[in-house]
């Protein structure tokens, strides 16, 4: 007897699963609409049919489609198809996912709950996506439920195919109870060999046509989506309401009726565990949202970057995150029937510009993972606090270039105006320059609007050159995407205009700004001669907006160089009259906006700039944190003597610095700050007995 209870048992339990195996061969859920918020169905997946068709739709149908939120609309967290009736006339709704989602092979699921009316007609159903290449029924038609109410309870499942001339031949149907008052599941499954129809998990109807080819079989290709309601027809129709020979049998009393929908839900065949979601986010991002192959009976692990932490899904196949301010990956493990399955992505996150000025690459130091040449021959190395490049180019039409990739994708929607800090001597009098920006997806600024560094300034000292880019960039096809620029071009001696050459140029800074500065560009080319009338500067102007220049004079190259006269704008000459030989001088350009940096020096005796002592040197001192936020500290050599410190912003203003003490012993200073400095980019001014060093310090509270 308890033999015989146990077999019993283990038949019911074989029966169980016997009546859910249609579930095990399509386990994972590919695609669904859960129809949660209000107002219209979601544009990505959803379009509308609109109008009459050709003679109803080819059914002699009495309604017009529309999209107005009266006949298709999400409430509630279901979506509503609604046939109206005014003045006679009937409206209803048919959306489809043609050219938006579509598959191959699958179980595809509605909850629904049906319209009532004699003469009406709801349908949830799929149509081939070659519809407009091979024409109907080749494409093929999988009519998964259709109801009509003049024959309560039966439901009805079709195949248009070519065999059938496109009528309704391979049909099947199932009688439940209340169609129209309760939601069930409407379903079928296809296969290479058959589709099945069930209505709660119960099958009821499969075609399996014993020949499969054009003619019988025409399920070999895409299907797309269809729900709607229609009114009348060849099917709605009933023929005792029926007049005037048309297919008009409609209760005369039905105003309006509706399908709700819960959700429609597409499975396939699990092959390998899948991960999506962004793979760029801005710092702090709100409800990011990852989602991996979700299957019935598997558990998930998550793993994300520090700083981010998962809001809601831990253990499901979706998760719901806040991002930190940092880059990572994110992993999810998942554990199905025995097996484990790991997948990951990398996410970076956006650096997104602040303040009124915002340094993207110091190089300090030289990033070489991030730096990639081609298209010649080039050295990339470090020189003190810059990028220094040597290059040789013999075939300037192979499109010689640098490119920096930034560490995470900048995004310049605001900032769109780049700054480059670069100095070249142009002792080959070849050098040319560009500078292109890339997005995430490869696509690269160009056009009639592009960056040249023209006039290029090659008097041996930095020079800071500007360029708006929001004429370069969009949204469209093909544009860039200024939300996501990801790398930054260096053209070295190419095209056309390019010649073959050998020289050496250095890169500084690359920094950006959300508009063109208001100072002006600094003065260049600064020469020193002496003259009858004392020691005679000339320079070139490069700007347009300047209102004076000021001149500066010091006793040493490296030392502290005071004001000692202005001229008008566009001027481009001063003379010192008790200037000497030994005198060194620095120009200043500037209006009511501010000053810009200084020209390089100008001395009769000459100035070596870049001393292999100051080098040295340089690279030994250093500061720390930096980014500094109310204080940073300078590291220098035991035993060298600093004689001052000073601050100064990139267009020259020097910064007020409290009080603090130097001892030469010691090996660290301590700079504090004060509050009222703002975040940027500043320039610190280190005087020793011997050199006048600069460091850049990055302020970022």
């Amino acid at each position: 007897m308890q033999k015989f209870k146990y077999l019993t048992l283990c038949l019911m339990i074989f029966l169980a699963l016997g009546a859910r195996a249609q579930n095990a061969t399509f386990n994972e859920l590919v695609w669904q609409d859960e129809f949660e918020g209000e107002g219209a169905p979601n544009p990505a997946w959803w379009s509308y049919d609109l109008g009459t068709g050709d003679g109803g739709w080819g059914n002699r149908e009495l309604q017009s489609y529309t999209n107005q939120l009266a006949n298709v609309r999400q409430s509630g967290g279901k979506l509503v198809i609604e046939a109206i009736k005014q003045n006679g006339n009937w409206t209803s709704g048919r959306i489809k996912t043609q050219g938006k989602f579509k598959f191959t092979y699958g179980r595809v699921e509605w909850k629904a709950k049906l319209a009532p009316g004699v003469g009406t007609w709801p349908a949830l159903w799929m149509l081939g996506e070659a519809v407009t290449t091979k024409g109907w029924p080749a494409c093929g038609e999988i009519d998964v439920m259709e109801y009509i109410d003049r024959l309560p309870g039966k439901i009805q499942a079709a195949l248009h195919t070519p065999s059938s001339f496109g009528n309704t031949q391979n049909i099947g149907s199932t009688q439940i109870p209340d169609p129209t008052t309760a939601f069930h599941i409407y379903a079928a499954e296809w296969s290479p060999t058959e589709i099945k129809f069930f209505v709660d998990n119960t099958l009821y109807y499969t075609y399996a046509p014993a020949v499969r080819d054009a003619r019988t079989w025409p399920f070999t290709e895409d299907q797309f989506l269809i729900m709607n309601i229609a009114v009348g027809g060849n099917m709605g129709s009933e023929p005792s309401l029926e007049t005037n020979g048309q297919k008009n049998g409609v209760d005369p009393n039905l105003s309006s009726t509706r399908m709700e929908v819960e959700y429609v839900r597409v499975y396939q065949t699990f092959k390998e565990l899948t991960l999506t979601g962004p793979t760029l986010v801005k710092p702090s991002a709100q409800n990011v949202t990852f989602k991996a192959s979700q299957l019935a009976n598997a558990t998930y692990t998550w793993t994300l970057p520090d700083g981010a932490t998962i809001l809601s899904g831990q253990g499901t196949a979706e998760v719901t995150v806040n991002w930190g301010r940092k880059s990572g990956t994110v992993q999810v493990q998942m554990q199905h029937n025995g097996q484990t399955y790991t997948k990951s992505i990398e996410v970076k996150t956006k650096m997104i510009p602040t303040g009124s000025s915002f340094l993207i690459e110091g190089f300090s130091p030289v990033p070489a993972t991030q730096l990639k040449s081609s298209g010649g021959t080039f050295e990339l190395s470090q020189a003190i606090d810059a990028l220094r490049i040597n290059y040789n180019i013999t075939t300037p039409n192979n499109l010689p270039a640098v490119v920096y990739e930034l560490e995470s994708p900048l995004d310049m929607t605001d900032f769109p105006v780049l700054a480059a800090s670069i100095k070249t001597l142009n002792k080959s009098k070849t050098v040319s320059l560009r500078i292109d920006l890339l997005d995430a997806t490869g696509k690269v600024t160009g056009g009639n609007q592009v960056f040249t560094l023209s006039p290029l300034i090659d008097d041996g000292d930095y020079y800071t050159y500007h360029f708006n880019y929001a004429s370069a960039f969009g949204t469209g096809s093909g544009q860039v995407d200024p939300a996501s620029i990801s790398k930054i071009r260096l053209l070295v001696n190419y095209g056309l205009f390019g010649s073959p050459g050998q020289d050496s140029l250095w890169v500084d800074s690359f920094s950006v700004l959300p508009t063109m500065p208001a100072t002006p560009n600094r003065a260049s080319h600064a020469v020193a001669t002496t003259t009858a009338s004392g020691i005679t500067v000339t320079w070139q102007d490069n700007a347009a907006n300047e209102q004076n220049f000021k001149v500066f004079k010091s006793a040493k190259s490296n030392g502290e160089y005071l004001e000692i006269g202005s001229v008008a704008a566009n001027t481009r000459t001063f003379t010192d009259p008790s200037g000497t030989r030994e005198s060194f001088y620095k120009i200043q350009a500037a209006n009511a906006a501010g000053a810009a940096s200084f020209s390089n020096i100008a001395t009769v005796a000459g100035v070596i700039s870049g001393l292999p002592h100051d080098e040295v040197l340089a690279r030994q001192v250093r500061l720390f944190p930096n980014p500094a936020k109310t204080r940073f500290f300078l590291s220098h050599p035991i035993g060298l003597k600093i004689s001052a410190i000073r601050l100064f912003s990139l267009n020259g203003q020097e910064v007020q610095l409290p009080t603090f003490s130097l001892q030469s012993r010691e090996s660290t200073v301590e700079v504090n700050l004060t509050s009222q400095l703002p975040d940027g980019l500043y320039l610190c001014q280190i005087q020793t007995e011997k050199a006048l060093l600069y460091k850049r310090l990055l302020i970022q509270k």
